[in-house]
């Protein structure tokens, strides 16, 4: 019999407690992996807050780094628009300003072996990474087989990640919002509290706020997906020194200051997120990793469940690994039929185009069926 560990008492409301799952030791060592220490975090300096997506955790922590002249660099992503369109491209930033810059999510496809390991490799200096938990994989591979790259690698900082999105799915938010305003000057796919908003300023000088879930709406149901994302059963970034995301428990919703989920796996990451909270740059209490498990609880188990996604993926023609070798109920092959079927269907201009201009009422209501399966 599975042993369940006891929860942390919090004053959550009465649709989180229905929801609520009770997790096992098994359950954290295949979702989590190895960790030492958990925290619910921000940034002490509004500046690194104001443009988050979370708590400006990770920002503050790197700004720390720069500035005690732990690393020379950062390789993050950035978001540039380039006649209309956005694009994400890896960069190396060396100024806490062009740290600042790169702030908030991104989802959008980037390829970290084309557009980042180049840029890594050229760089004569010290660095800190920030990236997806497949990114983070690569990275690992590529330090245990290149000493250089091992030694410019201070730190390994990976974002928590449910999928990343084909171009396509931006490009039609973009083109919904901008009726009649011309082309795209600057884009923000999401900062501010709670779920946040998205930011799209036109060259006619209008400025379009929206929230997250004009973007969101779509891209929890799978559509435009990325193809690869299908394959993939690591949330939380196993192979980093500090995990870094949003909690979504709900009793955190009323909370002026949003915070980060912070899962520090290393001692390289111990020594470095110790320092930002005793220098003061980062405020930090210490949680039960439950929390973030909590926090997770919705697309996490899906996320991870590579199994029900191998079995869909053979009905539908793609061959998927199954890398975990889980059960599979009639409910988790149901989910992956659903998202797996609005990826592939979103593949197509003519699928894409369906699936992107059902009425908000009738996407809403498929997506309120989907997360009531994911949550079973």
């Amino acid at each position: 019999m599975k042993e369940t560990i006891a929860k942390p008492k919090k004053k959550m409301k009465l649709t989180e407690r229905i929801g609520r799952k009770s997790w096992t030791q098994e359950d954290i060592d295949k979702y989590v992996g190895r960790f030492s220490s958990v925290w619910f975090s921000h940034a002490n300096d509004e500046k690194y807050r104001a443009g988050a997506a979370s708590g400006g955790t990770t920002t503050a922590l790197l700004a720390h780094m720069l500035e005690t002249d732990q690393i020379d660099g950062v390789l993050t992503v950035m978001t540039t628009v380039v006649d209309g369109v956005v694009n994400c491209d890896y960069v190396i930033v060396e100024t806490v300003e062009d740290l600042i810059a790169c702030q908030g999510s991104k989802y959008h496809k980037v390829r970290f072996a084309k557009q980042a390991l180049p840029k890594l490799r050229e760089y004569d200096g010290r660095v800190a990474v920030v990236g997806l938990p497949c990114d983070c994989t690569v990275l690992k591979r590529i330090c245990e087989r290149e000493p250089d790259m091992k030694a410019k690698v201070k730190l390994v900082l990976a974002l928590v990640c449910g999928h990343n999105s084909e171009p396509e799915l931006t490009a039609h938010v973009v083109k919904k919002l901008g009726k009649g305003r011309g082309k795209l000057v600057d884009y923000s796919y999401r900062s501010g509290h709670w779920r946040g908003e998205l930011t799209a300023t036109y060259e006619n000088g209008d400025v379009v706020k929206k929230p997250f879930k004009y973007f969101s709406d779509y891209r929890n149901l799978y559509i435009c997906a990325e193809r690869k994302c299908h394959a993939c059963n690591d949330h939380f970034g196993y192979n980093c020194d500090i995990s870094l995301g949003d909690i979504w428990s709900l009793y955190l919703k009323t909370n002026p200051v949003k915070h980060t989920g912070a899962i520090v796996r290393t001692p390289e990451g111990e020594a470095a997120f110790s320092r930002a909270m005793a220098d003061g740059a980062i405020n930090a209490d210490p949680e039960s990793v439950l929390e973030i498990l909590d926090g997770q609880s919705r697309t996490l188990p899906f996320h991870y469940h590579t199994s029900a996604r191998a079995k869909v993926g053979g009905m539908l023609g793609m061959k998927i690994k199954d890398s975990v070798n889980e059960k599979v109920r009639f409910v988790d092959w149901l989910v992956a039929l659903i998202a797996m079927s609005n990826e592939m269907t979103s593949r197509s201009k003519i699928g894409r185009g369906f699936l992107l201009m059902l009425p908000r009422p009738v996407l809403r209501l498929y997506l309120y069926v989907f997360k009531g399966l994911e949550l079973l």
